[in-house]
This record gives structure tokens, sequence and C-alpha cells, in this order.
């Protein structure tokens, strides 16, 4: 059943603190996505909203029945487990069926009619400059090396070289003019140096450790050098003039980008992409791309989706952001048709 593959998600040692109920947990997901709560308007719900109670089987509590670290810890969990989409294409199946409407035993056709858009979706990440990615992915290198060595952060920025991070801030431990060019400079130079001795410094201490969660701010730090910086004729080290094409603005949220909906507007973070079943109220797949990234690449994945149901796309309607897609051709390709807006 569902419920036991949703159980199949955690260990039966009996080690650790005994999780939340993961049907409790899934049906707040599906709460969530139905009102658009956030994890912590959904634990406060829980508790103010009767509704919301009587759902999850709890009317009168005076404390919440879920946590709202638990909550992502469980989003995380089905994540990688795949119940995320065993979800909803649990959720698709239940509403063809008719369960939830009021065409149940009645017969539904397996050509879907489906209308796929996007719309931004913010990133979970800080986005920052090139001072501040730096200096936040080498804090955050000290700060598991410390875990790492029992070391206290501080002796670890003086043995290894980097002074900076012993202040509150990276901006703050420079102490420059930033509204001066020359200071500025001077600034990235001094970053720079100390960011390589600290690297240059686990790489002798901690060759044979280098590992998760160790190495993705060893490789941050690799990737925006790569990225936003270059070496000068004379040997000094500077902002790269332009922008990468495919430039990491957060170290926390390695995959969100800058990305625009129009001309003028600009969001960080990734384009969430929807197909919407016209015949049913249902959301048959979805997928998620990086905001830099076409539109075109948001309709494979929902088209592998929907084929994986045992489903087909017959009538697909789409803006124009989606004609380039190969997913366009396939349709055709097999008798369907495609709209889409002059």
């Amino acid at each position: 059943t569902f419920q036991e593959q949703l159980e199949g998600m955690y260990r039966t040692t009996g080690a650790g603190e005994a999780p939340h109920p993961p049907a409790l947990m899934c049906m707040v997901t599906l709460l969530q996505g139905y009102v658009g709560a956030s994890d912590a308007e959904a634990v406060e719900l829980s508790v103010v909203d009767l509704r919301w109670q009587m759902v999850l089987g709890c009317l009168g509590a005076a404390t919440p029945p879920f946590s709202q670290g638990g909550l992502q810890a469980f989003r995380e969990r089905m994540v990688a487990h795949e119940m995320d989409r065993m979800l909803l294409e649990r959720t698709v199946a239940l509403v063809r069926s008719g369960a939830m409407t009021e065409g149940e035993r009645r017969a539904v056709s397996k050509a879907l009619r489906v209308a796929i858009d996007s719309r931004p979706l913010a990133g979970a990440g800080r986005v920052e400059d090139t001072i501040n990615l730096l200096g936040h992915a080498a804090r955050s290198i000290v700060r598991v090396v410390s875990k790492i060595t029992e070391r206290p952060p501080e002796e670890i920025c003086r043995k290894a070289g980097i002074p900076l991070l012993l202040a509150p801030s990276i901006k703050a431990g420079l102490d420059l003019d930033w509204s001066d060019p020359k200071q500025k400079a001077a600034a990235i130079q001094i970053l720079e140096r100390q960011v390589s001795s600290l690297q240059q410094w686990v790489d002798r201490h901690l060759d044979d450790v280098v590992e998760q969660p160790l190495r993705i701010y060893l490789e941050a730090v690799t990737q925006v050098r790569d990225q936003d910086l270059e070496t000068a004729e004379d040997g000094t080290v500077r902002i790269r003039q332009g922008v990468a094409p495919d430039r990491r603005v957060s170290i926390e949220d390695a995959e969100m980008r800058h990305g625009r909906k129009s001309r003028s507007k600009r969001f960080d973070g990734y384009k969430e992409h929807i197909a919407r079943d016209l015949d049913l109220p249902v959301i048959v797949a979805c997928a998620v791309t990086p905001a830099n990234r076409p539109e075109e690449e948001g309709a494979a994945p929902i088209a592998k989706d929907v084929q994986h149901q045992g489903l087909r796309l017959d009538e697909l309607h789409i803006d124009r952001a989606y004609v380039n897609s190969p997913v366009v051709d396939d349709v055709i390709r097999a008798g369907g048709q495609v709209f889409s807006k002059p």
C-alpha cells in the first residue's frame, strides 16, 4: 500500500528520534500545495484552523502535530525516495478514477488535452556578489573543518592564513572604501589570496577527509573563482568583465540562477513548469529548471512523467516559448495537435 511505501522511507532499527507519522506529513504536504502555505504557516494552521485539524485528525489540539523542521526533513526524504513523484501520480490516478469528482466509474481517455506554462520559483539560497560568495564558501569550509577536527574556528582561520573570517563579515574585515575602484580591486587581491591559503591548508592537512559536505564548498570556491575572476597581464587577480553564461549566484543553493520572466522582470531561482489537464481538475506533471534556462527545456521531463503514468499527450496548449521543444514534434508526429498563441 501507499502507507507502507511511505513507511519504507524510514529505518526500522529504532535508532534516532521517532519520526512524525508519514501519512500525516503527506497530508500536510497536500494541504500546503492546496492553499500555498509555507512550512511556518502550515505549522500555525494546524493549530488555529479547524479545517486543517479536521483533515489531519487532530481536532482540538493545542500544540502542532508536527514541526517546521520535521516538515522540511520529510519533504527532503520524499524527494530522495522519489515519493514526491508517487504522491502526484496517485493524486492524478484518483482524480481520473472519478473518486474525487462526480465522474466515478466513468471511462476516461488516456489521450490528454494538456496546457503547459511556467512561473518563477524563488530559490532558497541568498544571492551574493563575488566577494560575499567567496567569503560565504570560505566560512562554510572553516565551519566544517572545525567540526571535523574539533578545533575552534578562530584557530583554523589563523593557521590557514585567512584572518578575514575573524571579522563579523568579509567586507567588514576588509575595511575599505568600497566607492574607491583601487581599494575595491585591492580587496579582491586580499580575499583571493587568503581563500587560496585556506584551500592549500585543507589540501595539506585534511586530504584524507575531503568528502561531503566539505567538498561541496571547496568546489564552490573553484566555481566562483573560474566564473567571476581573471588574471590580468601583470599577474594580479581582478573581477572578470561581463557575466558568465551560467553564473552561480548562491553558495547554499547551487542550482539557482538569475532569470527573466520578461524584459523588465528579473528573478533569482528557478522556473516551475506545470502541465494542467484541460478536461479534469488536476495537474498531471511538473518540472523545475534553473531560471536562466529556456522554457522549452521544461517540456521534455513533463512529457516523460506523463508517459510514465501510462498516458499520452494528444492535444498540447503552449505559449511560443515552448514551440522549439522536441515534445512539440513528438505530439504532431503521433497524430496529436499543438496550439500556441501567435
